[in-house]
């Protein structure tokens, strides 16, 4: 894995964990669908404007399949995981869909491209573990852990999981276009679904800029992961970029002042050595 790939990863994680921070913040008074919807389209805007002047080439039929399958992936998954968040404990479905998001590709890599060095493999596992940590909240009191309490977070992190596999098929021929196209379909599939569910369109003007934060922030997260993949490995790059929740905690903790578990805290301190790890 290069030092490329590496940082390409992470700037992933911070864009992608920027632009969940403001997704989540500007959803507290708009509706989940409008926020994801108006932003993938003011992301499309501006990258299928860069893609032209840069001449990014057009996918072929072929990775234009994968396209419509990781949107519908990532799509179905974000539904099942807010459904998850709603009606489970959220100290649950959050990590453990997050955990096998970066499974997933971790699983399919070993399969394509064998393992990778020992020392890489001890920073995945710990990057997996940081995720855990990150990701879920403490709560007080044990809670006994129910099947229906993780069924739909697996099914959404099998979905994220997935979405990063097609992802990086999808981009085997261009960087940019795979991304414009990404957030087409994506936001096509969630106005059908706000439609039937009479979810309102409307952003109040004062949260426009968050609107236009998450859509950038969100595609540049996607285009990263895709530069880290192709000068990388796949499933190194969707489990760096799987760390992403380390940024929206950093970032809620200094400007709403979170208080941060100290089970973050060592999710934070594995994150970083799992990235030294992965990089030597």
């Amino acid at each position: 894995m290069t030092l490329t790939a590496i940082l390409f990863g992470i700037a992933s994680a911070l864009t992608w964990g920027a632009g969940d921070f403001a997704g989540g913040i500007a959803s507290k008074r708009s509706s989940p669908y409008a926020v994801v919807i108006w932003g993938d389209i003011v992301g499309m805007t501006v990258v299928s404007v860069l893609a032209f002047i840069l001449g990014d080439p057009f996918p072929s039929w072929g990775s234009m399949i994968y396209i419509l399958l990781s949107s519908f992936c990532g799509a179905i998954g974000i539904i099942i995981l807010y459904r998850a968040l709603a009606g489970g404990q959220m100290s649950i479905a959050a990590p453990t869909s997050a955990l096998m998001a970066a499974v997933i590709p971790v699983f399919v890599g070993v399969i394509v491209d064998g393992w990778p060095k020992w020392l890489t493999m001890v920073g995945v596992v710990m990057a997996l573990a940081a995720i855990w940590l990150v990701a879920r909240a403490e709560h007080e009191g044990v809670h006994r852990i129910h099947w229906a309490d993780v069924r739909m977070p697996l099914i959404a992190g099998v979905l994220f999981g997935l979405f990063f596999v097609f992802m990086h098929q999808a981009s085997s021929e261009s960087v940019l276009w795979p991304a414009v196209l990404l957030r087409i379909s994506s936001a096509i599939l969630l106005a059908v679904i706000a439609l039937f569910t009479r979810s309102s369109f409307a952003i109040p003007r004062e949260q426009w800029w968050l609107v236009v934060f998450v859509g950038i922030f969100d595609i540049a997260g996607n285009i990263f992961y895709i530069l880290s993949a192709q000068t990388g490995r796949m499933d190194i790059a969707a489990v760096v970029g799987s760390l992403y929740p380390g940024m929206t905690v950093a970032l809620a903790w200094m400007i709403l002042k979170e208080r941060i578990s100290s089970s973050q805290w060592i999710g934070i301190a594995a994150a970083l050595t799992a990235i030294v790890l992965i990089s030597v």
